[in-house]
């Protein structure tokens, strides 16, 4: 395990490798079991709704075991999308559905990383938020609001409470939350342990993830959202027949095992075509998501059962395979 991956993990929320219960609780199952009470009042927005809130916890294990099945889950589609990627039989130049299998391996190993530090991003549906909005006005705090949004939202653990903030965009937005994530690993790394040169190592290798996500004006972080779109659905960029003016190689962007090497292995160079710097980024991130996990759990002796019967049991069957 690489020093910088040491470094970037000791900002992690460890307990989320140490469930050692076999419940199947996610973070959606965690807001309608209602264990927790509200920290504020709630804010009224548009037509007299919360379209925020915060909730405080005192028992953290539950919590903290949704995560992890959610981090899981996220990391098994993550994988499994990264290793169907492959060529297609008589058509070798194909790479139009790779493409976008390599996008959401990306997409959910953020998701994924997001949940590592105790952030999420959720569709939280309206017998989840009716839950919260029940508690509150059980205990006087809907200060008036009518009602709580169903919808996408953002979740952050911090000091014993978790917040939740609607937002709009499911793609968009969890790929500004990703950037926001790094963001914050990269002012924080100060204060881990470590030498100061893998520190900078460390804040050099996530602040080249972060600049390529925003690569062509990406405001939000999300310029493998843009590729993807285009691909899906302008047909765009020669991984459709008859495959004009492809600039990739596409032997190259097919391999579907290169994320099982250190993420600093790919290159994140800004001249790159989008295809060719789609399969590195995403398998970067991809790489980031397993090592980031693989020593959480072999840190943890590995105890974490979600972990045991999920993830790296279906790497052990890649592998063995």
């Amino acid at each position: 395990m690489t020093p910088e991956i040491k470094i970037i993990h000791q900002l992690a929320v460890n307990e989320i490798f140490e469930i050692t219960s076999t419940t199947e609780s996610d973070l959606k199952a965690w807001v309608v079991n209602g264990q927790y009470l509200m920290s504020k009042k709630l804010v009224p927005a548009a037509k007299n709704r919360a379209t925020s809130f915060e909730l405080d916890f005192k028992h953290s294990d539950i919590l903290h075991a949704s995560l992890a099945n959610d981090c899981n889950r996220f990391a098994q589609a993550a994988i499994e999308s990264m290793w169907s990627v492959g060529k297609v039989d008589k058509l070798p130049k194909s790479t139009g559905w790779a493409a976008v299998q390599m996008y959401y391996s990306a997409f959910f190993a953020a998701h994924a990383i997001l949940r590592i530090y105790g952030r999420a991003c959720t569709q939280l549906e309206p017998n989840h938020v009716n839950k919260v909005f029940e508690i509150a006005s059980a205990t006087q705090f809907d200060d008036g609001v009518s009602s709580i949004e169903s919808g996408f939202y953002f979740s952050l653990i911090s000091n014993g409470e978790i917040k939740f903030k609607k937002l709009k965009e499911s793609h968009a937005d969890t790929w500004s939350s990703f950037s926001t994530l790094l963001t914050w690993l990269i002012d924080n790394i100060s204060s881990t342990t470590g030498l100061g040169l893998h520190k900078s190592d460390a804040i050099t290798f996530l602040s080249e993830i972060k600049a390529i996500i925003h690569s062509s004006g990406a405001a939000k972080g999300n310029w493998l959202s843009q590729i993807r779109n285009k691909v899906n659905y302008q047909h765009s960029h020669g991984v459709w027949f008859p495959y004009k003016f492809a600039l990739h190689n596409n032997e190259a962007v097919l391999r579907n095992a290169e994320w099982l090497k250190e993420p600093k292995s790919f290159d994140l160079g800004v001249s790159h075509n989008d295809i060719s710097k789609l399969y590195s980024v995403s398998n970067t991130i991809l790489s980031l998501m397993y090592q980031l996990m693989k020593y959480g759990y072999e840190r943890s002796g590995k105890v974490s059962v979600p972990l045991t019967n999920g993830t790296f049991r279906l790497v052990n069957q890649i592998q063995v395979a």
